[in-house]
C-alpha cells in the first residue's frame, strides 16, 4: 500500500512539473542551434564574427516576468576578429514564412552591446505575437531571424532560418519536418548550412 501511494504521489509531482512548463511543447525548431558566420577577408583568417542562435520555444504569457505570449530566442555571438563589434539587439526581426513580423524583441537591457576582440556575448530575446495575437492564429512552421552588426566601420546584416519539427514521442523516429524543406542559412557574403551544436 505504501509503495502504491508513493507511485501515485510521484505521478502527481511529475504532472505538476509538466503542467508548470513555460513553453508549449508542441513547438520545437531545428537547427538547434543554427550558426551564421561573417566570411573572412583573407582565406587564412577565421570568420571575424560567429553567431549561434536557437529558438528555445513558444512561451505562454508570464505575468510574473511581465512577458506576453511570445517566441523565445537565445544567441551567442563570438568576436574572432581584430575590430570591436557593435550589436544592437533591437535590430533583430523575427518573421514567419508568410512574412508576418512578430513584435519588437523584449531584451533586458535593450541597449547596444559592444563586443571587443576575443570576447563573447549572450542574449535572450522574447518576440511577442503581433496585435495581441496568439500562436494558435499564426502559421509558425518556419521562422526567419534577422539582425544587424557593426564590425569596425562596416555594417553587416545576417539572416538565419528555423523549421518546426514534430515531437518524435508521438510520431516515432524523427525528426519530422513540419512544413516545407528547411532553407539554407544565408550568411553575409555567401551561403552556408546551419549545423547542430557539438
Amino acid at each position: 500500500m505504501v509503495r502504491v501511494a508513493g507511485v501515485i504521489i510521484s505521478a502527481f509531482c511529475l504532472l505538476g512539473i509538466v503542467g508548470c512548463s513555460q513553453y508549449d511543447e508542441d513547438y520545437q525548431y531545428t537547427p538547434r542551434p543554427v550558426t551564421a558566420q561573417i566570411p573572412a577577408t583573407q582565406p587564412q583568417d577565421p570568420p571575424p564574427v560567429s553567431t549561434m542562435a536557437t529558438v528555445v520555444g513558444v512561451r505562454y504569457g508570464d505575468e510574473d516576468n511581465h512577458l506576453p505570449q511570445c517566441i523565445e530566442v537565445r544567441m551567442q555571438m563570438d568576436n574572432n576578429g581584430p575590430d570591436t563589434v557593435v550589436f544592437d539587439p533591437m535590430s533583430m526581426e523575427l518573421r514567419t514564412t508568410q512574412m508576418v513580423r512578430l513584435g519588437p524583441p523584449i531584451v533586458r537591457p535593450p541597449t547596444p552591446i559592444n563586443l571587443p576582440p576575443s570576447q563573447s556575448a549572450y542574449l535572450t530575446a522574447y518576440f511577442p505575437f503581433p496585435g495581441g495575437g496568439s500562436y494558435d492564429t499564426i502559421d509558425l512552421n518556419s521562422l526567419q531571424l534577422r539582425w544587424r552588426l557593426q564590425i569596425g566601420p562596416r555594417p553587416v546584416a545576417q539572416v538565419v532560418y528555423f523549421t518546426r519539427v514534430w515531437d518524435p514521442y508521438y510520431y516515432g523516429p524523427g525528426p519530422y519536418w513540419y512544413g516545407p524543406p528547411a532553407p539554407p542559412v544565408v550568411i553575409y557574403g555567401g551561403w552556408g548550412w546551419g549545423h547542430r551544436w557539438r
